[in-house]
């Protein structure tokens, strides 16, 4: 579960995490894990999210974030709570569009609406 490993392919079944952390102020509603659950998007959406997924494994696994960089969390899970796979970049090098898809998951049909927050 590291930089080099592919994308997982996002199937019906497939939630995606996302959070963000870092940044000079410590905010909570940011570093709150989010969830994307496949099962609530159409196959363009699900495409849509396999190709960000895909191109943030280009940027590779952040190292070191400087002192107001910040750092978005990407993983897959398939079938349970546990990660099949996990990235983390730094949030000025990923797509707007992924950032957007962050933002849609607080509150959109397509995160989890069980009152969970992880």
């Amino acid at each position: 579960m590291n930089a080099q490993d592919a994308a997982p392919r996002l199937t019906a079944t497939s939630v995606l995490r996302l959070s963000r952390e870092g940044g000079v102020a410590h905010m909570p509603g940011l570093a709150r894990p989010r969830r994307i659950r496949c099962d609530r998007c159409s196959e363009a959406q699900r495409a849509e999210l396999q190709a960000l997924l895909d191109e943030a494994v280009r940027y590779g696994e952040c190292q070191a974030p400087g002192a107001d960089r910040r750092i978005l969390h990407l993983g897959v899970e398939e079938g349970g709570e546990m990660p099949i796979w996990s990235l983390s970049v730094a949030e000025d090098s990923v797509p707007e569009t992924l950032l957007r898809w962050w933002r849609l998951a607080v509150e959109d049909a397509f995160s989890s609406d069980d009152g969970d927050p992880a």
